[in-house]
Protein backbone atom coordinates (compact mmCIF):
# COMPACT_ATOMS: atom_id res chain seq x y z
CA UNK A 1 0.00 0.00 0.00
CA UNK A 2 1.29 3.43 -0.93
CA UNK A 3 1.06 5.80 2.04
CA UNK A 4 2.52 9.63 2.27
CA UNK A 5 4.91 10.58 3.75
CA UNK A 6 5.15 13.83 5.81
CA UNK A 7 7.14 17.03 4.26
CA UNK A 8 7.21 21.00 5.81
CA UNK A 9 8.37 22.50 7.96
CA UNK A 10 6.20 21.05 10.76
CA UNK A 11 5.62 17.33 9.73
CA UNK A 12 3.06 15.11 10.77
CA UNK A 13 3.59 11.95 12.36
CA UNK A 14 1.74 8.65 13.34
CA UNK A 15 2.36 7.32 16.58
CA UNK A 16 2.06 3.68 16.93
CA UNK A 17 1.70 1.67 20.63
CA UNK A 18 1.81 -1.97 20.63
CA UNK A 19 -0.79 -2.40 23.67
CA UNK A 20 -1.39 -5.50 25.82
CA UNK A 21 -2.37 -8.71 24.46
CA UNK A 22 -1.51 -7.78 20.74
CA UNK A 23 -3.68 -4.65 20.44
CA UNK A 24 -2.45 -1.69 18.87
CA UNK A 25 -2.71 2.13 19.08
CA UNK A 26 -2.12 4.96 16.29
CA UNK A 27 -2.82 8.52 17.01
CA UNK A 28 -2.17 11.36 13.78
CA UNK A 29 -0.47 14.31 14.86
CA UNK A 30 2.06 17.06 14.34
CA UNK A 31 6.15 15.77 15.15
CA UNK A 32 5.87 18.90 17.55
CA UNK A 33 2.66 17.87 19.70
CA UNK A 34 4.13 14.06 20.32
CA UNK A 35 4.42 13.52 23.96
CA UNK A 36 7.60 12.97 25.91
CA UNK A 37 5.74 10.22 27.76
CA UNK A 38 3.88 7.35 26.95
CA UNK A 39 0.51 8.10 25.06
CA UNK A 40 -1.31 5.04 26.23
CA UNK A 41 -0.99 4.14 29.85
CA UNK A 42 -0.66 0.48 29.14
CA UNK A 43 1.84 0.98 26.11
CA UNK A 44 4.53 -1.31 26.09
CA UNK A 45 6.21 0.35 23.52
CA UNK A 46 5.53 3.15 21.00
CA UNK A 47 7.07 4.61 17.69
CA UNK A 48 7.00 7.52 15.35
CA UNK A 49 6.89 6.92 11.98
CA UNK A 50 6.62 9.69 9.46
CA UNK A 51 4.14 9.35 7.49
CA UNK A 52 0.33 11.37 6.58
CA UNK A 53 -2.01 7.97 5.89
CA UNK A 54 -5.81 8.40 5.61
CA UNK A 55 -8.01 6.87 7.83
CA UNK A 56 -8.31 3.49 5.47
CA UNK A 57 -4.89 2.96 5.47
CA UNK A 58 -4.46 3.61 8.96
CA UNK A 59 -7.47 0.90 9.65
CA UNK A 60 -5.39 -1.54 6.97
CA UNK A 61 -2.07 -0.77 8.97
CA UNK A 62 -3.29 -1.71 12.62
CA UNK A 63 -5.16 -4.84 11.36
CA UNK A 64 -1.87 -6.12 9.50
CA UNK A 65 -0.01 -5.51 12.47
CA UNK A 66 -2.53 -7.41 14.90
CA UNK A 67 -2.87 -9.89 12.46
CA UNK A 68 1.12 -10.63 12.55
CA UNK A 69 1.71 -9.41 8.77
CA UNK A 70 3.24 -6.31 10.03
CA UNK A 71 6.04 -6.15 12.04
CA UNK A 72 5.66 -3.84 14.88
CA UNK A 73 9.64 -3.19 14.91
CA UNK A 74 9.55 -2.30 10.75
CA UNK A 75 7.27 0.02 11.10
CA UNK A 76 10.57 2.65 11.56
CA UNK A 77 11.64 1.45 8.18
CA UNK A 78 8.89 3.49 6.72
CA UNK A 79 8.02 7.20 6.23
CA UNK A 80 10.24 10.31 5.97
CA UNK A 81 10.27 14.22 5.90
CA UNK A 82 11.13 14.88 1.99
CA UNK A 83 7.39 14.03 1.15
CA UNK A 84 6.71 11.15 -1.72
CA UNK A 85 5.70 8.16 -0.82
CA UNK A 86 6.48 4.51 1.19
CA UNK A 87 5.35 1.06 0.07
CA UNK A 88 3.98 -0.74 3.14
CA UNK A 89 3.55 -3.77 3.00
CA UNK A 90 -0.19 -4.47 4.17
Amino acid sequence: MKVKNSSGSNPQVALFGRLPAGKFGVRCMPEDAVPYTKCWDDALEQVMVYIEPEAEQLKSILTALESGRLDFGALQDYGGTAGGYSEVPV
